[in-house]
This record gives structure tokens, sequence and C-alpha cells, in this order.
């Protein structure tokens, strides 16, 4: 029997240890999944030339593999692996050095000799649960071409609006991209960057975000944009900025005044959609855990509570531009309101001729009037920085 080749072999032993020797190396870890020709992906890795643990996942393709052995499970895991920790509480107790991806210095793992992150990593885990264990989110993994891939992108091709974020490790155009979620109005589709690779692009992703007829809401658009483009030469486009939006509306609303900072998505909720404190702390939170494991999103499989956050973050981007656009149109709305209640509620002279008249109506001066009283309200309710800026709290 060819245990290359014999796939009923694999489906025996996931979540079980194996070595494989491949054309590029020989690896050790935990089958995580078997896909499309063969082409597994193993967690909890261990390179086993060098010893040194893989962060992350590792995809190794059917066409590179020469031979798959079980292995029995380490005993008496050495301190560097205890047995009776996850994945994700492992990683919390390593610290970082360098590990190469697309030109720059990822995070390696390694030791470190304290117990007290363990401790702060376990209690951010149960703050994320309880914040969205009560909120209701139907999202979609997609981590296999098949038969996943397909009807995920012709949904998204057939909508006008979406929204969408991103996480990974130092994302910018030499991070690792780790995540791509894109929601709709009825779905949050999760796209793990990490299995797929760039080749999900390819097949369908790159389409649906370069296509202009379709919207796209993203908060800082900036570090996406330079990821998606300099990684997978792919080219955002139509796309509405939250955090310019709101900037765009301190502008109105301070009568001509820049903010000296800009908000984070929560703060924009609470802002705009008043949205409470207690219904998205989960971002606070994940901002915390990041900080306590940054490479917590090269983890896999994924825990259920930490996917709903990645849903979550992006369905309220949707919401989130509605309120933003009426919010932009009320001055307009006003000035229009005002325009047509003079004359409706006038006598029938008001205009005092049908002749079309190219001076400006005083209905329409009272915009620059409205602008004057926001400047002087402004000035004081906040501080003015050096640079002219309305500094915010």
């Amino acid at each position: 029997m060819d245990i290359v080749t014999d796939t009923s072999f694999l489906t025996k032993v996931i979540g079980k240890y194996i070595k494989v020797t491949a054309i590029n190396g020989c690896f050790q870890g935990v089958l995580l999944s078997i896909h499309a020709s063969r082409t597994i992906t193993l967690i909890k890795v261990k390179d086993v030339a060098t010893g040194k643990a893989v962060p992350g996942t590792k995809i190794l393709f059917g066409h590179t593999i020469l031979k798959v052995e079980p292995q029995e499970e380490p005993s008496g895991l050495s301190s560097q692996e205890p047995e009776d920790l996850t994945v994700n509480e492992r990683d919390n107790s390593l610290s970082q050095e360098s590990d190469k991806y697309a030109g720059e210095q990822a995070m390696e793992i390694k030791e470190t000799e304290t117990s007290a992150p363990h401790e702060m990593h376990a209690s951010i885990i149960q703050a994320i649960k309880r914040a969205v264990e009560d909120e209701a989110v139907n999202y979609i993994v997609i981590d296999q071409f098949q038969p996943m891939l397909g009807p995920a992108i012709r949904h998204l091709q057939s909508q006008k609006v979406l929204s969408l974020g991103a996480v990974g490790l130092n994302l910018y155009r030499h991070g690792k991209l780790c995540w791509l979620q894109v929601a709709t109005k009825t779905c949050v589709y999760l796209f793990d960057i990490l299995l797929l690779g760039p080749g999900v692009f390819r097949n369908g992703l790159q389409m649906v975000l370069e296509d202009k007829s379709i919207l796209k809401v993203v908060h800082d658009c900036r570090w996406l944009g330079e990821v998606l483009s300099h990684q997978y030469s792919v080219v955002l486009s139509n796309v509405f900025d939250t955090q310019v939006g709101d900037v765009y509306l301190f502008f109105m609303e301070t009568g001509g005044f820049l903010p000296n900072r800009t908000c984070s998505v929560k703060e924009c909720l609470t802002r705009h959609l008043n949205m409470p404190s207690s219904q998205i702390s989960f971002l606070t939170y994940k901002q915390t855990l990041i900080k306590d494991n940054p490479n917590i999103w090269l983890d896999r499989p994924m825990p259920t509570h930490l996917l709903k956050v990645l849903a979550l973050e992006v369905m309220h981007l949707l919401a989130l531009r509605l309120a933003m656009l009426d919010a932009m149109l009320a001055d307009f709305t006003l000035l229009v309101d005002g325009y047509l209640n003079t004359y409706c509620q006038g006598t029938a002279d008001a205009l005092g001729s049908t002749e079309i008249c190219s001076e400006l109506p005083k209905e329409l001066q009272q915009l620059s009037v409205l602008q004057q009283v926001r400047r002087e309200k402004a000035l004081h309710e906040f501080i003015v920085s050096d640079q002219g800026f309305l500094t915010r709290d």
C-alpha cells in the first residue's frame, strides 16, 4: 500500500501526529485536514531537520509529498511543548524571534519562563467568550476551494455593497495576511488566506474586490489596500472608508475644523450608531489579545469565539455606512426643507416672478451662517492644537 496516495489512511489519522517527508523538507505535526489532490494541512508543526517549531500551519501539496508516516504523540513533552496546553495557550508562553515572510521578519515561537502570560491570556479569552455569546451572526468559514469557494464567490458577485476586514501578522505590504472577512446583509464569509494561499484571489476573489460596481465598506482602507496590492496584485476599487467618513462628518459638524486624530471602529460605532459599550466590548478585548499574542491569527483550528469576533467586526460596518450617509446629507436635507417651506407657507407672490433668477436665495445663504455658528461652538467645546486641529477626548 502506498501511504502517500492512500487517502483512506490519511483520513484515519486526522487529528493525530504524522511525519511528512516532502521535496522541500521533513516535518512533524498534527494532521488538521486533507484537501483536493491530497494536499494536507498540519498544525503544531516542527521542522525535523532543525528541531524548531514552525508558527501557524504548514500546507504541503500532494505532488511534493514523498512519504507519510504515523507518529506516536510525543510522550513526556518537553517544557517547550506542554501537553496540557492548547495551541493558543502555548503561544502565550513563548516570545518571538525572526522568521522570514515576503522579505520581512515575522515572529517565531520560543519558550518563556513565567506562567503569568497564560493567566492573562485565559482571562482575555473568557472575556471575549462572554462578550460574543449572545450576539447573533451568520458566518461561513471558507478554507477549501471545493466545494465551498464557488458558491461564496457567486453570492458576493451578486451584491451591490460589501464590507471588508482583515487580520494577520504585521499587516502592511510585507506582513502576513491570515483572514479576510467579507460581509453581505445576510452572511459573513471568513476566507482563510493562510490555508487557501494566493490561489483564492485568482479563483474569483480578485474579481469581487476589483469590481467597480460593488461598493466595499472598509475602516481605514490604507493597510488592506497595501497588502492586497503588493502581495496579491489586487487593486481595491469603489471603497467607502468609515474612518474617512468620520473625519468628514467632524469637519461638517465643527464648521470646517479637522480633528487631531482618527477614530477606531469601536469609537465610530459608539458615535454614529449609539451602540452601547457592552455590545462592542469584544473589539477592545480583540486588541488586548493581539498585544498579548501577536501570532493568534496563525493558529489553526481557529476557536469559534474568535471566528465570531471577526464576523461581528465587519457586519456592523454596513450599518455604520448608512448612518454616515444620512449624516452627510443632513445639511442638504435641511436646506431643501427650508427652500420648500418658505414658499409653501408664504403668499402666492413670494417669488415675485416666474422668471428664472440667478441671485442666490436667502434660504441657501443660511448655510454659511450655520457653518459660522458651528465654528464658534466648536471653539468653546474643544481645545485647539498648535497645528490648528481640534483635540478629541
